[in-house]
């Protein structure tokens, strides 16, 4: 106790002592430096404005169109002014400082404001001041509010050109309103009487808190004058309407202007005084305060640390037995500090893996509405809203990227190209990017509700990527836009529609986004008819179906002569057709394929006819593909459910049964539906209503074909089965889902 009032009422006493002692030395010293940090303050604000100023204007006075527009009228020619008009806005926007612009031409003696519109010279509000006003080349004038009649703004003057032969053609004059200055001011901490002032280099008062001083010149006799002249002097009080005041003061090495601060001597004896008083009145405080501390027994403050000490485990209940407990206690809360702050870390750089998972999930659609929602709440992903459309751009000619850059080198230029998409589409929506497949980049374009303008935002948007992957990266990609889809489990909808119509391309050509509307019927049956036989030949490799791949390939030759009109169109179908063969080796596991495909491009590259392409994809590519898909590392219950839903795609419009399937592929019925069951979650016979219903979607929606011919080609008894079923599938009759389907296109 005796320990305690020691060391705690002594060093208050002295404290208390040293303290009144030093008060009214150390007050003057602070009220130094209190006026040193506003004037440094205001000083920098002010300094930031001009600074902002001279950039726009320098901007504005180099700028080409605002050049010819001061040579010229809007009767000679409106485009130069309507480009300038923009130019000026668009720079005004980019400004921290707001401001309003003045232009006036020489030439045709009309000026063009943001304030008072279009008028004539005579009818500026400041024309006679700039008649009186000299301004150098390349250089700008700034006069202080209230320098003449009227002139309630601050003015920065610019010749146009900045750079000129003989005369400028024109001058560029800035406002800026007095009240923007004057809520610096406002701003700024000046406390009790405190004044401020500033003067420009030729000794204008700038600003002050008297509005009425504000564009008056300091003379001789003003009690302001000799701080101004002799900045460098020993500054003295002075003494202003009966009231003595300590001054400080700043000079502007930017642009030479002198900033002034002043504090009443009055106000520094009562603060010296209350600062005495309140230091007494705290000591005696403290005094009382630690004698009850003192005498009612300081063992009892330890109390709550002795329990805190008992709940620990482990090394710190066997440590706070040897070593003080408010040492052990700050032991223990930094190592909790220290994990806290690696967990946030090891957080922080799994976040971007985490996202980028869940995004390649939605766009394939493994994920339900639900855990989307959950993902999205927990991982605070950019989209909003419920209505969406995907955008996909693919690298044109990705195998030829993949030889002229390293992996890191693909890695660096895909992530450049994701952020670029982002950065196009962040301006008007929310969105997300992922690379669904090599060379390929995804975009999730979330909207709040669709329309017309919306939709052309977008199609602009995808525009964009196009022009600026040329231009940034020297990328040559293809751009497709899908239609609009609502709700979160139609994301990977939308990718399959966008990822469709990039089998258009080839046939389109380059330029600009494909879109499903703007598809030429008859380059849709064309696309469609070449598409379907690259499908099948697919699908029959992946099957095992040498023969029949054949026969595809000699249906897909008979078309391409009526539709490519040139080798490199030609070469292109059969380049899409190794890519969609290339995605079905990596489908199986064979991971080599990579390097297969870049020797397959090169031979294809080589070739000088369509009867040497034949030869050459039935004689090599087709039975290596088959070679490799029955080497693949996959289970053989995979390989026969994998082969089976590329049989039932290609032959759904057949009569199909279980026991047909199991035939085909050696197994028994039991066993075909266990291995269906397990490897895709439904049964075959659902998995086939899903693929007829689909395809008859699309029928409906991009054919006029009757709905009983439909009901007849996907094998329905009755057309009644049929729309049965097909409402069962898409919730409405298929009349009604063609109605509203081909409305919302």
């Amino acid at each position: 106790m005796l320990f305690v009032l020691l060391m705690s009422i002594i060093p208050v006493v002295l404290l208390g002592m040293f303290s009144a002692y030093f008060a009214s030395n150390m007050i003057q010293r602070e009220v130094d430096h209190n006026h040193q940090i506003i004037l440094s303050q205001i000083k920098y604000q002010f300094d930031s404005i001009i600074r902002s100023l001279e950039k726009n204007s320098v901007q504005l006075a180099n700028n080409t169109t605002i050049g010819e527009t001061v040579k010229t009228t809007p009767d000679q020619n409106i485009t130069p002014f309507l480009t300038a008009i923009d130019s000026i806005q668009w720079q005004r926007g980019l400004s921290e400082v707001p401001f309003d612009i003045s232009l006036i031409s020489k030439h045709s003696g009309k000026v063009y404001s943001t304030i008072y519109g279009y008028i004539n010279e005579s009818q500026f509000k400041y024309n006679s001041m700039l008649n009186n006003t000299n301004i150098s080349y390349n250089s700008s004038i700034v006069i202080p509010p209230n320098s003449s009649q009227g002139q309630h703004e601050l003015l920065l003057l610019r010749p146009v050109p900045a750079f000129y032969s003989d005369e400028p053609d024109g001058i560029l004059v800035l406002h800026v309103s007095l009240e923007h200055l004057t809520k610096l001011f406002e701003h700024v901490q000046l406390g009790g009487n405190r004044q401020l002032l500033v003067v420009d280099n030729e000794g204008k008062i700038v600003m002050s808190q008297n509005q009425d001083e504000i564009g008056t010149r300091l003379t001789v006799s003003s009690e302001w004058y000799g701080i101004w002249a002799n900045p460098e002097g020993d500054l003295k009080n002075i003494t202003k309407q009966g009231v003595s005041y300590r001054p400080s003061i700043q000079k502007s090495t930017f642009n030479n202007w002198t900033y002034i601060a002043m504090t009443p001597d009055k106000d520094l004896t009562r603060q010296a005084q209350s600062i005495q008083g309140l230091t007494w009145v705290v000591v005696l405080s403290l005094i009382v305060v630690w004698g009850i501390i003192a005498l009612f027994g300081s063992n009892r403050l330890y109390i709550p640390i002795q329990r805190l000490l008992y709940k620990f485990t482990g090394e710190f209940k066997a440590d706070h037995n040897h070593r003080d407990g408010i040492a052990v206690l700050d032991t223990f809360i930094q190592l909790m500090v220290k994990t806290n702050e690696k967990l946030k870390y090891e957080l922080s750089e799994q976040l971007p893996y985490l996202k980028e998972t869940v995004f390649q999930q939605m766009i394939r659609g493994e994920m339900s509405e639900q855990e989307i929602h959950r993902k999205t709440e927990q991982y605070g992903f950019p989209l909003k809203g419920r209505v969406f459309y995907v955008c996909v751009a693919d690298l044109e000619r990705f195998v030829i990227f993949q030889e002229e850059y390293k992996e890191k080198d693909r890695s660096l230029m895909m992530y450049a190209l994701r952020r670029m998409m982002e950065e196009l589409c962040e301006e008007s929506f929310s969105c997300a990017t992922a690379i669904p497949l090599p060379g390929q980049v995804a975009m999730i374009i979330g909207i709040e509700k669709p329309g017309g303008a919306t939709e052309r935002e977008c199609e602009r948007i995808a525009g964009q990527v196009r022009v600026k992957a040329m231009e940034l990266f020297q990328l040559s990609v293809t751009v497709s836009l899908s239609s609009v889809y609502i709700g979160y489990d139609k994301i990977s909808d939308a990718y399959q529609e966008a990822n469709e119509l990039l089998s258009y391309r080839l046939l389109l050509g380059s330029g600009d986004v494909i879109l499903r509307r703007t598809i030429d019927p008859v380059t849709r049956q064309s696309g469609q008819s070449l598409v379907k036989w690259q499908k099948k030949i697919v699908q029959s490799l992946a099957i095992g179906n040498l023969e029949e791949a054949k026969e595809h390939l000699v249906q897909m030759l008979r078309l391409v002569p009526q539709y490519a009109h040139n080798s490199e169109t030609v070469l292109g179908l059969f380049a899409y057709l190794l890519g969609e063969i290339d995605h079905l080796l990596l489908e199986w596991g064979q991971n080599e394929a990579d390097s297969q495909e870049i020797s397959w491009y090169k031979e294809l590259y080589q070739m000088n006819s369509l009867q040497e392409v034949r030869q050459w994809c039935e004689m090599t590519v087709f039975p290596k593909v088959i070679k490799a898909l029955e080497e693949a590392n996959f289970p053989k219950q995979s390989k026969i459910v994998q082969q089976a839903i590329y049989y039932i795609h290609e032959e759904f419009t057949k009569d199909l049964s279980l026991q047909q399937l199991a035939d085909r592929f050696g197994v028994t019925p039991s066993q075909m539906s266990r291995f269906f069951k397990e490897e895709t979650s439904i049964t075959f016979g659902d998995y086939l209503i899903k693929v007829r219903m689909e395809q008859a979607q699309k029928w409906l929606i991009y054919t006029d074909m009757p709905i009983k011919e439909i009901a007849d080609r996907l094998r329905y008894t009755s057309v009644t089965n049929f729309n049965r079923i097909f409402k069962q599938f898409s919730s409405e009759p298929p009349g009604q889902y063609r109605k509203n389907n081909r409305e919302n296109s």
